[in-house]
């Protein structure tokens, strides 16, 4: 059952006059002795950042402070900051993605409603379905970055080999757009960063949670 929702914003904000850099901060995580003894997380949390809003800014900073993990995203700014605009917009909801269903394997979300959701993670925007074609595992684009997602709703399938990026995947990507930047999504990667930068391929990998396909046991 979907749920109509209306959204109104307050007037259009035009920008203000501003010279410098502007700071956005990202991630602010309290370090701890557990969380450093799975520092592979964190990393991996601070990498997702910088895949997902890399694009936004000039450069993203990471800091270590009073015991805290800060990351920030900065931007120079010249003359004018920009406005946040204002428009209304009329949505409607699907079906809620329930965390607890998914830790459990009880309810994995379909394509359609996870690429919804890493889309708007990944762009700001909203998915047009019209665009997807989950054969090809191709979300949409928006910004000239185009997203994809190797995904089905099957824990046995998603912990196998087929649900990873490859570097032949990589290529088919590129290929279809060689100047546009491309963002996977997937459980896992059989092939590293480097490597496809190494072959001149603008395709960045971004790891599902591991909650998505992981089988919790008592």
């Amino acid at each position: 059952m979907t749920r109509p929702v209306r959204i109104c914003l307050t007037p259009p904000v035009e920008g203000y006059d501003f010279t410098g850099t502007q700071r956005t901060e990202l991630l602010r995580e309290s370090l701890t002795w557990t969380k450093l003894q799975k520092a592979d997380r964190l990393t991996e949390q601070v990498e997702k950042i910088e895949n997902l809003h890399g694009h936004e800014y000039d450069r993203i900073t990471k800091q270590v402070k009073d015991g805290e993990l800060i990351v920030t995203g900065e931007k120079k700014v010249k003359d004018r900051a920009e406005g946040l605009g204002g428009e209304f917009t009329y949505c409607t909801l699907g079906k809620p993605v329930e965390l607890d269903h998914i830790l459990t394997g009880e309810d994995l979300p379909g394509y359609a409603a996870l690429a919804g959701v890493l889309f708007h993670m990944a762009t700001s925007g909203p998915l047009d379905p019209a665009r997807m074609d989950g054969g090809r595992s191709y979300v949409g684009e928006a910004n000239g970055t185009h997203v994809w997602l190797i995904y089905r709703p099957d824990l046995d399938w998603l912990k196998s080999p087929d649900a990873a990026l490859t570097l032949s995947f990589a290529r088919q990507v590129a290929e279809a757009q060689p100047d546009a930047r491309h963002l996977v999504f997937a459980p896992a990667r059989y092939v590293s960063q480097r490597m496809l930068d190494v072959e001149g391929l603008p395709v960045e990998f971004v790891p599902l949670p591991f909650a998505l396909y992981r089988v919790e046991r008592t």
